[in-house]
């Protein structure tokens, strides 16, 4: 399988104040060109515009959930003060002579590293040295990298498990890391493209679902999820009967009986009975990012474009078109 960087079309962003974050409700973050933009789930406004350095692509959630990590432009990682809504610290993984890209991002538990899947270069003597694909665990503090282990044609993403204990990487094939030992190493390896399976796991939804990530992939006759339950690092694999539905992400419902997917429609999943409930066509156009509200209530669909539409849960019907201050790669949600 090949991954490819969805390309965004770079919009500029205008940095407006921020506003202090309510004690309780639902926060929505939309990951934007040059900015993360937070909207209040009880009002469906934006409350405040976080500028950040070039486009986001990763985030991962503090366990004391103080702050949110934001990855921007492949190479920056950016701690987000949830209660300020501001960026208080910036880590940058270039160093030691190496032009890294960081595809995946997971916090470790010790809350002072966390885990990117990297692919680097350099220049020597005039001539560009390849770097091998790394699954590497870095300082946020100073972006250094900290240990390392060689991942066969690189990784997409990242999905911690067990408390920090794995690691699942997913590319041409899953890998298991181990990160007990002094050495990261690759303990078993499940095939995921000789499998028929076609997957891009760009997004994951890990912290909105509760800490059960969520991922979808396509064989020649179906689409399949993909469960991986952060506590118990259990994969459960969900072939959906009928037509499969075309998507980019899927996310949980509150009750994990059900699911919404989002790409050109937004479409209800039944995952007790493995089948889809219902679809209607996103009038804003394609969207890569879907979430649900913590009540179940409301479905918000984001990214690709420029705007976020809200939908009633139980009709479908748009409730609200909000324009957003760039083209976007995903919303996240955060419920205090």
């Amino acid at each position: 399988m090949r991954w490819a960087t969805v390309l965004l079309p770079a919009l500029a962003a205008a940095a407006l104040g921020a506003a202090p974050r309510a004690d309780a409700g639902d926060r929505y973050y939309y990951l934007g060109y040059g900015v993360v933009q937070v909207i209040d789930g009880a009002t469906d406004t934006i409350v405040a515009d976080i500028p950040v350095k070039g486009a986001v692509r990763n985030v991962d959630l503090s366990a004391d959930r103080k702050y949110l990590y934001v990855t921007s432009n492949r190479h920056l990682v950016h701690k987000v003060d949830l209660a300020q809504n501001r960026v208080v610290a910036t880590a940058d993984v270039k160093g030691d002579g190496w032009d890294r890209v960081m595809y995946g991002f997971v916090l470790a538990p010790d809350g002072k590293t966390a885990y990117g899947a990297f692919m680097s270069r350099r220049a020597e003597n005039g001539e560009a040295i390849v770097g091998r694909p790394v699954v590497a665990q870095f300082a946020l503090d100073t972006g250094r990298i900290v240990r390392s282990v060689e991942v066969p044609w690189g990784v997409a993403h990242l999905v911690g498990a067990r408390e920090g204990r794995t690691i699942y990487a997913f590319g041409q094939d899953l890998y298991t890391i181990d990160t007990t030992g002094p050495d990261l190493r690759i303990v078993a390896t499940q095939p995921i493209l000789d499998k028929g399976m076609n997957m891009l796991p760009f997004w994951d939804y890990t912290f909105d679902n509760g800490g059960v990530a969520s991922m979808n992939y396509y064989t020649a006759t179906a689409m399949g999820v993909m469960l991986v339950d952060q506590k118990t690092g259990a994969i459960e694999d969900l072939v959906l009967k009928g037509d499969p539905a075309m998507a980019y992400s899927v996310v949980l419902a509150p009750d994990r009986k059900r699911a919404w997917a989002v790409m050109d429609d937004l479409t209800e999943i039944d995952l007790a009975r493995k089948t889809y409930v219902r679809s209607v066509p996103v009038a804003e156009g394609t969207c890569y990012g879907v979430n649900v509200s913590s009540d179940g209530r409301k479905v918000y669909v984001a990214g690709g474009g420029s705007t976020l539409t809200v939908y009633d849960a139980k009709t479908l019907k748009p409730l609200k078109v909000l324009q957003m201050a760039s083209d976007g790669m995903d919303l996240r949600r955060i419920s205090f």
